[in-house]
């Protein structure tokens, strides 16, 4: 969790509907709201009332609805918000299955879910996703500054999901 703090910290706008959301904002939010079920409420009702969003934001969006599953005390309320969370991602991957960011958003969500729940089936291709897209691309194509890709990167060596062999191409990122 701890390298998820650090994996949002950079300043970019996405103008969405003629208004600039503050993705550096968005990221902040985000990692608050693990920890807090009214950032997480908020964000989530934010992100909701954005028409037409970006596959990022309704990767954000998903997120939040994943995290608000999290501070749910109702087993139903938990479940929907989950499934809810996970399809919104789900689709967000869809729309742009080359984005770094996105990719790592539903690897990191499904990292940290019970496998006993069924939504942790994309672990495998995001993380090899992610390995192929940090290998191939320099920082500026990934759309994330190198702060950010060194988060991720230690994120998933942090994980523990990963070989040998994938973490020593994780460690040439960083190099």
């Amino acid at each position: 969790m701890k390298n998820i703090v650090f994996c949002f910290l950079f300043v970019a706008c996405f103008a969405v509907n003629g208004f600039a959301y503050d993705i550096q904002k968005i990221r902040r939010d985000y990692v608050e709201a693990i920890k807090n079920a009214d950032v997480a409420d908020k964000l989530y009702k934010d992100l909701k009332a954005i028409k037409n969003p970006s596959p990022l934001i309704m990767a954000y969006l998903g997120s939040a609805d994943a995290v608000r599953a999290k501070h749910s005390w109702n087993p139903v309320n938990k479940m929907a918000f989950l499934k809810q969370g996970c399809k919104t991602i789900d689709k967000a991957v869809e729309l742009s299955p080359n984005q770094l960011e996105i990719r790592f958003l539903r690897f990191s969500l499904e990292h940290f879910l019970p496998p006993f729940l069924g939504y942790s089936k994309h672990l495998e291709i995001d993380k090899k996703k992610i390995l192929e897209l940090v290998q191939k691309s320099n920082v500026q194509a990934l759309h994330v500054d190198e702060t950010i890709l060194k988060n991720m990167v230690n994120f998933m060596i942090d994980s523990k999901r990963c070989s040998e062999a994938e973490v020593n191409v994780l460690r040439k990122v960083l190099a």
